[in-house]
């Protein structure tokens, strides 16, 4: 059996979806953010997987960290480009070539006071998904 590389794939299946389903005018999608930056954006973060196959099978469960972050007066856009991360993703199918995806399923988020200069707002979602070769 030959291992397939689970985590670029839902990495990128992840960012697809995102790019498709929120809107650009919530915020930018990215993998990675470059110094500089301008908010409001959300970035791929953390990616774990945990071996669900069995021996000379290979299935993963696979949890995705998003960040977001907002600067101005009020959270509540912050809350918006949150809410539609969530509708992009949450029961939405994911494709790659060669991988079969369960659909996401929403696990938690949480969204941060100010920060130090009263003006940045930053959140966290999680969502979980089964990847396996198709």
């Amino acid at each position: 059996m030959d291992i397939v590389d689970l985590l670029t794939a839902s990495q990128d299946a992840v960012i697809t979806r995102l790019m498709a389903g929120v809107p650009s005018e919530l915020g930018t999608v990215h993998q990675h953010v470059k110094q500089d930056t301008p908010p409001p954006f959300v970035m791929v973060g953390a990616i774990d997987s945990s071996n669900e196959g069995g021996k000379g099978s290979q299935s993963e469960t696979i949890s995705v960290d998003l960040h977001f972050v907002f600067r101005g007066p009020t959270r509540a856009p912050l809350m918006a480009l949150m809410h539609a991360a969530r509708v992009a993703l949450d029961g939405q199918e994911l494709s790659a070539p060669g991988i079969a995806f369960e659909t996401p399923n929403f696990v938690a988020s949480t969204v941060s006071n100010a920060g130090p200069d009263g003006v940045t707002y930053a959140g966290i979602s999680t969502f979980e998904f089964i990847a396996e070769p198709a």
